[in-house]
């Protein structure tokens, strides 16, 4: 099931502590040729949409990324966005 990038936000984690964003990133538009979250942690830090101050804790069917602070978490969902953006137009012109 499709669903798009408006509706994740980062929220407060008790027990890490942390900003936390989880989902089911191959839910996203442009993952869906992914097997697992594996995949699209393993091509988001290929392309430097999750960066090292992002730790991660993915399961196949989960993402669970964990962030510092509230900005840092929405700093990655916008440059996710951007890479969904340019993705879309690259599958688009093909």
């Amino acid at each position: 099931m499709s669903y798009t990038i408006e509706k994740l936000k980062p929220y407060k984690c008790d027990i890490v502590k942390k900003w936390t964003i989880s989902a089911n990133l191959t839910g996203l538009e442009t993952f869906d040729n992914c097997d697992s979250n594996y995949d699209v942690i393993d091509r988001l830090k290929e392309n430097k949409v999750l960066t090292d101050s992002c730790e991660d804790d993915s399961e196949y069917c989960q993402a669970w990324l964990y962030f510092k602070s509230e900005s840092s978490a929405k700093s990655f969902i916008k440059r996710l966005g951007e890479y969904i953006e340019k993705r879309k137009q690259l599958i688009n012109s093909l």
